[in-house]
């Protein structure tokens, strides 16, 4: 009886070993970079490599019951830049790494691709309310994950994809510089894999399209995050053009309004009315000028606003003076008249006079383009490249006075785009805030200064004549 027993016992425990090496091999893996990002080169990153492979075989013991075999040196695979194509294979495993004796061991084939926002994802059968749901969020690209599980006799056990869009998220407390090349930093790289892979590897999910929300990677600057490393942010409320925010006195509500033009003439019997001075700079440019107008409203101080520009489009693409950039709303490359001609109004009383220049470089101020900043502060160093500091350049620089005290507004990056803008009154830094349109985020800098003379700088700041 007891000699049985012994039998059994060994059987069981010959069997328990046989199981316990089962395992999936990973054989093959491959990122491919389709758009400009150079995100998923983190993925050869040590750190990033190594919770990849971890998560990675914590999800292959899960579902498959078996442990993740990869070899000593591995690495992932991509192909030169010069060969890139929309649709790259999945990387194959080599016959010669099959092991036609082992008929336990499953091989693993993975790879992953970012995607412009343009992609054809072949999804089938997905609800179109679905579909109008994620294009409400700020998507930005694609990833594509593919994973092949084939036995030695090349039999497939699994074969899948998943469409992964990724979006930002509607509130940030973060202000800062994105990135050039990098869609997201290798934190959020790690949780977007986290959150994927056990989805692609199950072959019992049936899911092709998710999305994903994560701040963009950021890179550290020697003039922005000094000045916010111990000040409180807030978010703004925005609906359709109005703007909520709370301060020191209470919650301001703000009402931007679209832009206007009208054509300056100086001939002909419909001459536009204009001070000789204006007259004179305008001539001097030799150049044809329009009116751009803006109107806004302080809502709870019961006070209205018009913001005068004077521009001219440029239209020669050989000019020296041709901006790089054009206005979101216009479609027009413009160059503003040169000199405090441009006005701020409330109701009739012209309460701001100011110039404004355009792609003025500060050769004090520079962003670290060979570093990400998280969120948290903390600096990754890039090892794939080594990006020099360059000197900011800021898109325009708004500079007059506002109510008989200098004013000066900074703006890195025009409207429709995240922009971030430097506001000073009386020779004092007052508020940092961000916004692709309008602000999202405020950092006041003086909670004492008052909100009426603040929500007349933000009117200027977040024109979108800029």
């Amino acid at each position: 009886m007891q000699k049985g027993f012994l039998i059994i016992l060994f059987l069981l425990t010959i069997k328990l070993l046989g199981f316990g090496q089962e395992k999936i091999e990973l054989s093959a893996a491959a990122y491919h970079l389709i758009n400009n990002a150079r995100t998923l080169e983190f993925l050869n990153y040590p750190e990033v490599q190594k919770d990849f492979l971890k998560t990675l075989d914590s999800v292959t013991q899960d579902l498959y019951k078996r442990h993740l075999s990869y070899p000593e040196n591995f690495m992932f695979k991509t192909e030169r830049e010069d060969t890139y194509v929309l649709n790259p294979e999945l990387p194959s495993i080599r016959k010669k790494d099959l092991n036609l004796q082992d008929k336990s061991t499953l091989y693993l084939s993975f790879d992953i691709s970012e995607r412009p926002l343009a992609t054809d994802m072949l999804l089938k059968d997905l609800d179109s309310s679905f579909l109008n749901e994620l294009a409400k969020k700020k998507n930005v690209c694609i990833y594509q994950l593919r994973a092949q599980l084939i036995r030695s006799d090349e039999s497939v056990v699994m074969n899948k994809q998943l469409f992964v869009l990724l979006a930002r998220p509607d509130n940030s407390y973060f202000i800062g510089f994105e990135h050039p090349f990098y869609t997201i930093g290798p934190v959020f790289l790690n949780k977007v894999l986290k959150i994927c892979l056990p989805i692609l590897m199950d072959r019992e999910n049936g899911t092709e399209l998710m999305q994903l929300t994560a701040l963009p990677a950021f890179s550290p600057d020697n003039f922005i995050q000094p000045k916010l490393s111990n000040a409180i942010k807030s978010v703004t409320s925005i609906k359709k053009n109005f703007v909520q925010f709370n301060t020191k006195s209470g919650l301001q509500s703000l009402r931007f309004q679209e832009p206007s033009y009208e054509i300056i003439s100086l001939k002909g019997k419909n001459i536009t009315p204009l001070p000789v001075e204006i007259q004179t700079a305008i001539r001097y440019q030799k150049r044809e000028y329009i009116f751009l107008r803006e109107e806004g409203r302080d809502v709870f101080a019961n006070k209205n606003y018009k913001l005068q520009t004077i521009a001219t489009v440029i239209n020669d693409a050989y000019d020296i003076d041709r901006l790089p950039w054009v206005n979101i709303k216009t479609g027009l490359p413009l160059q503003f008249l040169p000199g405090n001609y441009q006005y701020l109004l409330r109701d009739n009383d012209t309460i701001a006079r100011f110039n404004i220049e355009a792609r003025v470089s500060d050769t004090t101020k520079k962003v670290y383009y060979d570093q990400i900043l998280n969120t948290t502060g903390s600096i990754i160093n890039l090892t794939a490249k080594n990006y020099q500091p360059i000197s900011h350049v800021y898109h325009y620089v708004l500079k007059g006075l506002l109510s008989n005290k200098p004013f000066k507004i900074l703006i890195s990056g025009i409207n429709g785009t995240s922009s971030i803008k430097e506001i000073y009154f009386n020779k004092q830094l007052v508020c940092i805030t961000q916004g692709v349109h309008y602000p999202e985020i405020i950092s006041l800098l003086d909670s004492d200064l008052e909100p009426e003379i603040m929500n007349q700088l933000f009117l200027m700041a977040y024109s979108s004549i800029f």
